[in-house]
């Protein structure tokens, strides 16, 4: 069986259509669940009243994406674990074609999804996530015209958290999201975790998933730009191996100078140093963790080097 978990906070306006699009599964083993984020726009209401066959979790206070999906997924009674942003429209055959592919590549345990903007139909969000060697991640594909490019189903390096399966065995393992991180590069840190421990990720062209970028939150507003700033570098403290932090501390740099740039030209600024700030602060929690993690690790340093990859080479 497939858990879905939805994760929401004041999305009501995208919720019928996200909702109504899992009603029209074609694959039909599965239970969806609905966290609510301390919404006060009468979600919970909704959903209770227009979808009784789905599970309401209602959290008094907002947890964060990750913090959300985690509550979610404890309640879970499904072998794999759909999590689905809220902002979404799922393709009819979708979860037949996860369901397929999970079962038929056991050596994966993360399963990409073809992410194309709502309204959009050719033009793609994501194709599967990247982490570049410089230290950010990337949506693979993000902005290209859909002609045929991404057809072939091939291993990456991580998922969106916004449309992926997760084995619930693996999530388990690796201790599913880390709620310090609260908005944005949770996926990535997990997709981080889950390939040091040996688990890989497949992306499957044929499930797709039709997505209100941003929906939510917003492209580059304060929000945005402080948890990006914070969580890109709590990720690589956690993560990056520290011969493969030391090889790209140059790529690494200039990356984030060119960041703060960006921020800096939009009107970010404060966010950026705010973000830089807290990462900083977070630091002793974050080498706690990465000592955890490294310690368990299950692949070579060079695996993990031949994963990431180069700005313009994917």
């Amino acid at each position: 069986m497939i858990s879905v978990v939805i994760l929401n906070w004041n999305g009501r306006k995208f919720l019928k259509n996200c909702l109504d699009s899992l009603a029209y599964q074609t694959f039909k083993d599965f239970e969806t669940i609905v966290v609510d984020n301390g919404s006060t726009d009468g979600s919970v209401k909704f959903v209770q009243e227009s979808y009784p066959e789905a599970r309401v979790v209602s959290l008094p206070e907002n947890k964060g994406f990750a913090g959300g999906v985690n509550e979610g997924i404890r309640r879970a009674k499904g072998e794999f674990i759909f999590l689905l942003n809220n902002d979404t429209v799922v393709d009819p055959n979708c979860l037949r074609e996860l369901h397929t592919a999970m079962v038929k590549n056991q050596e994966a345990a993360i399963l990409a999804t073809k992410m194309l903007f709502y309204g959009e139909d050719k033009v793609i969000n994501a194709a599967g996530d990247c982490f570049y060697k410089d230290g950010y991640a990337g949506n693979i594909g993000f902005k290209e015209s859909d002609i045929g490019q991404y057809q072939q189903s091939r291993m990456v390096f991580g998922a969106c958290a916004g449309a992926a399966l997760y084995r619930a065995e693996m999530l388990r393992e690796i201790g599913c999201f880390d709620a310090d991180f609260f908005l944005f590069y949770e996926d990535v840190d997990v997709d981080f975790r889950a390939q040091l421990m040996g688990y890989k990720c497949l992306y499957v062209p044929t499930a797709i998933v039709y997505h209100i970028h941003s929906g939510t939150a917003g492209r580059w507003s304060p929000v945005t730009t402080y948890f990006t700033a914070k969580n890109d570098m709590n990720v690589l403290v956690k993560n990056m191996p520290f011969w493969l932090f030391l090889k790209n501390v140059l790529k690494i740099f200039i990356k984030q100078q060119q960041y703060a740039f960006i921020s800096i030209s939009l009107g970010q600024l404060m966010p950026f140093l705010r973000g830089e700030i807290r990462a900083f602060v977070e630091l002793p929690v974050m080498l706690v963790k990465r000592y955890r993690i490294l310690q368990k690790r299950r692949v070579s340093v060079g695996y993990i080097d031949s994963i990431l990859c180069e700005r313009g080479k994917i």
